[in-house]
């Protein structure tokens, strides 16, 4: 290291490694820290950028730099036998219920895997609304095209580049969020009673949606680190599925991503065996640190891939505006598309379509990213410190979901009920199967900055975790 400030990042490094500096412990300003080592504000500053890329600090909005957390050592969740055969989602009720119950606003928000408002880059959203209402009154005021703004299509078409995914402006419909766009995925490319393949555990939120539309679903197999191929292939082989409806990057609620390889061979398996493979992609930006991993759609080359994404879980969630780029459905999508809406919010596209050119999207992953590492590590030690012993947990790759077993076989759906009437909002892990397995899990949300209640909140749950 001859630099400075690879010179200073290589002391800071050792001063972590070597226990001088705690995990969670609040770094100097880069100003202070320019001053103490008697190196110039640009030196600071790059060896804090080097020292954040190497995952050893983390950067929190508006708060300066910390010390990554390290968890300690947790127990992997252990993961249930599985019925091969159909089956209809037997719990829908439940999955309502508990829905309705995790976006209460009066509970501690350990339940709806949502942002926290103060990681919204909201004034520059706002500046984005105004910028394009003052462009272009006329089009904001319109319907606005059916497919969605050129604007915003091209925008992220570029966007999508940047990390190394090609795709036209025709090749994708502008949808009133990624659940729509799922939605209308389903409703082109099956039918009532059709089985469809999911990983399990599901997001709930997938489930409530197959109900809905009377599909059945076959659960294949995860693991913390992703999903069963070989079951996976068997079923797709046996024609056990219709379409599949999976997660590449940051699985909800594991927060795995597939290998590029396990990609590759999902697409592959999906020309195979002319099976649509529906892909959620709406926590694909969400990781914690490195190259944006790219979905399964960058290796089909056949269209059987309908790639789902939105802005919700990187930006407000109220904004709505999703996408998907349906390959060789786009036909069939866009007409069903013409049928069931009218037009997608105009001047929201306008706005991130602006939001998307002048690079403020890009900066704020940059931000964000980090402190979804830290928010995810601070809680994930939080568990860890305040559960009963024997607590197994999951190691998100990105995402902000964090998924929680509980020992002995405990019940979390009573952990659920009792955590409601203290007034802490979570959600149990039998509504993330259609059989209502992970009986014993839970999922908590880790979308806000850490702060003494949510802190608070795990040392009830885990007092709670003991009695019941």
């Amino acid at each position: 290291m001859n630099a400075k400030y690879l010179r200073l990042a290589a002391k800071l490094r050792g001063d972590i490694q070597q226990g001088r500096l705690a995990p969670g412990q609040r770094l100097p300003s880069i100003r202070a820290q320019a001053r103490q080592q008697g190196v110039s504000l640009t030196t600071a500053i790059k060896s804090y950028e080097w020292l954040e890329a190497q995952g050893e600090i983390v950067a929190a909005p508006k708060s300066g730099f910390f010390v990554r957390a390290r968890p300690q050592t947790a127990r992997a969740p252990r993961f249930p036998l599985f019925d091969p055969h159909a089956t209809p989602v037997d719990n829908a009720a439940l999955i309502a219920e508990v829905r309705r119950g995790a976006q209460d606003p009066a509970h501690v928000p350990l339940g709806t895997v949502m942002l926290s408002p103060a990681l919204l880059p909201l004034t520059d959203l706002q500046l984005s609304l105004a910028r394009a209402a003052r462009r272009a009154p006329q089009s904001a005021a319109g319907y606005g095209q059916l497919a969605g703004e050129p604007a915003l299509r091209q925008a992220l078409c570029r966007h999508f580049a940047e990390d190394g995914m090609a795709l036209a402006p025709e090749d994708l419909l502008i949808t009133n969020g990624c659940m729509p766009a799922l939605n209308l995925a389903l409703t082109a490319v099956s039918r009532p009673g059709d089985a469809i393949a999911v990983p399990s555990p599901c997001y709930s939120g997938q489930l409530q949606l197959l109900a809905s539309l009377g599909r059945r679903v076959v659960e294949i197999p995860c693991h913390a680190r992703g999903m069963d191929l070989g079951r996976f292939a068997a079923c797709l082989a046996a024609g056990d599925a219709r379409v599949a409806l999976l997660s590449g990057n940051h699985h909800n609620p594991l927060g795995f991503c597939l290998s590029p390889e396990d990609k590759q061979r999902v697409a592959q398996l999906a020309a195979l065996h002319r099976t649509v493979v529906i892909e959620d992609d709406v926590f694909g930006e969400c990781g914690h640190g490195g190259p944006r991993p790219l979905p399964i759609k960058a290796w089909d080359s056949d269209g059987w891939v309908i790639w789902c994404g939105s802005f919700s879980k990187t930006l407000a969630p109220g904004y709505r505006i999703g996408w998907c780029a349906p390959g060789r459905h786009l036909p069939a999508l866009a007409a069903l598309h013409l049928s069931g809406m009218l037009a997608v919010n105009t001047p929201l596209q306008l706005a991130l379509a602006d939001f998307l050119n002048r690079g403020a999207y890009r900066r704020h992953l940059r931000r964000l990213q980090p402190a979804l590492a830290a928010q995810v590590d601070r809680l994930s030690e939080a568990v860890l410190r305040h559960f009963p012993a024997g607590a197994g947990l999951a190691r998100p790759d990105g995402g902000y979901a964090v998924w929680v077993q509980l020992p002995d076989g405990q019940d979390g759906l009573a952990l659920y009920r009792a955590a409601r009437a203290q007034g802490i909002g979570l959600v149990p892990g039998a509504v993330f199967s259609a059989r209502g397995l992970y009986g014993d899990c839970l999922r908590l949300n880790a979308g806000n900055p850490w702060e003494p209640r949510i802190d608070q909140a795990v040392a009830t749950l885990g007092k709670l975790a003991r009695s019941i």
